[in-house]
């Protein structure tokens, strides 16, 4: 009897497992259209568009990461930078958070705020469907951005 106990318990265990881990995500992280990879691809300021090919963001759940690629020939080289944001009444809320054990720096062709929790850089969502995405900041400055 001890034993068939035993085989219940691990089973539940197992089941409970389970459970808990595919309940984490729901919907393989889709969360509507801004979820995924999107590829900056002109970052206007006033009447100067300024061409992108290396900076991507990338969504999912609550947590954004910004990656900035280094073309070298064959060889790219990744600068990843990871923060959360926040997606509401049109508006794009996100801080980039340094990490606490690698001191980095933030690269200025991001055009964004410096890292840490209390800079946070706001965007009002001026398109957003499946294949583009366009930001805006301010009066003068838009940043438009293609599905990856």
């Amino acid at each position: 009897m001890k034993g068939i106990i035993d085989i219940v318990r691990r089973v539940l265990l197992g089941v409970l497992l389970v459970v808990a881990v595919t309940s984490c995500t729901q919907n393989d992280g889709y969360i509507g259209p801004i979820f995924g990879k999107w590829q900056l691809t002109e970052m206007w300021e006033g009447q100067t568009m300024t061409p992108h090919d290396s900076i991507y963001y990338n969504f999912q759940t609550d947590i954004i990461m910004l990656q900035l690629v280094h073309r070298n020939g064959i060889e790219n080289t990744t600068e990843n930078f990871y923060g959360n944001y926040v997606q509401e009444n049109g508006e794009l809320r996100f801080s980039i958070v340094e990490p606490s054990w690698f001191p980095a720096v933030f690269p200025p062709v991001f055009n964004l705020k410096p890292m840490g929790i209390d800079n946070v850089n706001v965007f009002h969502i001026e398109t957003l469907n499946s294949s583009k995405m366009v930001l805006t900041r301010g009066e003068d400055e838009r940043f438009v951005f293609r599905k990856f």
